[in-house]
């Protein structure tokens, strides 16, 4: 019974180790923007943020229906793509580093 505690124990903290030196790795610096940048971004975004919610929702619901339409599915999927390609080229604009969260 003892070694299966003592190997359980090991077991975690090896993972949570390995966890930690991966979290290291992939850290990535982040430059400071002033207020005033990050509201011009959002009020050049608003519409196409506005779109991409609009779009988000409405495949969610289509995820949600048991007969799913995916020619629909591709065309949103297309859409959402574009949208954040758009966003991604107003911030490249404006000197905003590009993010992973779109």
């Amino acid at each position: 019974m003892k070694n299966k505690i003592m190997a359980l124990l090991l077991v975690a903290a090896i993972l949570a180790f390995g966890g930690v030196a991966f979290a290291e790795t992939g850290q990535v610096g982040v430059k400071a923007i002033s207020a005033d940048t990050l509201n011009k971004f959002r009020q050049h975004t608003v519409d196409l943020r506005e779109q991409l919610k609009a779009k988000d929702l409405e495949l969610r619901g289509l995820y949600a229906h048991d007969g799913i339409d995916m020619r629909r599915v591709d065309e949103l999927e297309g859409d959402i793509k574009e949208i954040k390609a758009k966003i991604s080229s107003v911030a490249a604009s404006m000197n905003l580093e590009p993010c992973n969260c779109l």
